[in-house]
């Protein structure tokens, strides 16, 4: 029995530590999930006035020739589809890098399927661990862009994007990512940022406007510009968006820890009382036998 109370106490300091561990880390994850969501809102103002500046110009000037236009992309025909996909650098945020890695699986078939090729890029080293176990091949994986999103992480990413665009080594590109909606709500997205169209663009109020617009030097010079500038912001949101949902994702995970070792620790608790007053009432029963065969020595 007294070897049952000392593994009892032995797990019970084992989850006692744990869960000051998992607590920490629910209260780390809350403080980041509040920081990165200012960043969210930032990026949401912005490119809401950047993707109406974009899509004013494919409504009023339908003609300007652009390679990022999807009647007028070239195409050397080596690969189709690139996908950006946005996942963790850490563990420990329950399936948040999973439901991302199956959305890119199934995305994948759906490609395949079509007799298609894709290329994929991630900003994640845990989501990039899980596809490579799952045997998807990784082009190549942006490290610390998911950790600390900037807007030179973007920026860097944006540009590679649109060079392997420019040469015509795929047709379109995606990106995949979480999107926060709210604390409950985080839907894995996958929007097309590459060739550009007005559909792309559904949920952007027009600018209305009476007179003409000019464009300095030239609308292409202009378009081109906003394109980059349209890339770098998107992505950046993306980022940031993602960010928020790993962190609610961690403080989810955390918190169910925590409970979990709550749970247990007033388990083992019982337990250990039981045990207790068993031992107790063991040592009582062994005086009183010794006590009673000592008085009929006598």
């Amino acid at each position: 029995m007294t070897k049952n109370i000392s593994e009892i106490n032995r797990n019970l300091e084992a989850i006692e530590q744990t869960r000051h561990i998992t607590n920490a880390m629910y209260l780390l994850s809350v403080s980041a999930m509040r920081k990165s969501l200012s960043q969210v809102d930032y990026s949401h103002r912005y490119m809401r006035r950047l993707c109406a500046s974009v899509k004013d110009v494919l409504e009023k000037s339908p003609d300007v020739r652009s390679s990022f236009k999807s009647d007028e992309a070239e195409y050397l025909g080596r690969r189709d589809t690139a996908f950006f996909v946005i996942g963790s650098d850490k563990s420990l945020c329950g399936a948040y890098n999973y439901n991302i890695a199956a959305e890119v699986e199934n995305r994948l078939h759906t490609v395949q399927d079509e007799g298609r090729e894709a290329i994929l890029y991630t900003a994640g080293t845990k989501l990039a661990e899980i596809l490579k176990n799952h045997g998807v091949e990784v082009y190549k994986n942006f490290d610390g862009a998911s950790q600390y999103p900037t807007m030179q992480q973007a920026y860097r990413i944006a540009e590679e994007l649109i060079d392997i665009y420019k040469v015509g080594y795929v047709q379109d590109i995606y990106v995949i990512f979480t999107d926060y909606v709210s604390a409950a709500v985080q839907p894995v997205r996958v929007h097309k940022l590459l060739p550009l169209a007005v559909e792309n663009f559904e949920d952007v109020p027009s600018v209305d406007y009476s007179a003409p617009m000019t464009y300095e030097p030239s609308v292409e010079a202009v378009f081109g510009a906003l394109v980059s500038q349209y890339m770098q912001g998107y992505l950046y949101s993306c980022l940031c968006n993602a960010l928020v949902c790993e962190n609610v994702a961690r403080m989810s995970a955390m918190q169910s820890a925590t409970e979990n070792a709550d749970a247990m620790l007033k388990q083992l608790s019982t337990e250990y009382n039981t045990a207790r007053q068993s031992a107790i009432t063991a040592e009582l029963t062994e005086i009183a036998a010794a006590t009673e065969l000592m008085q009929h020595a006598i």
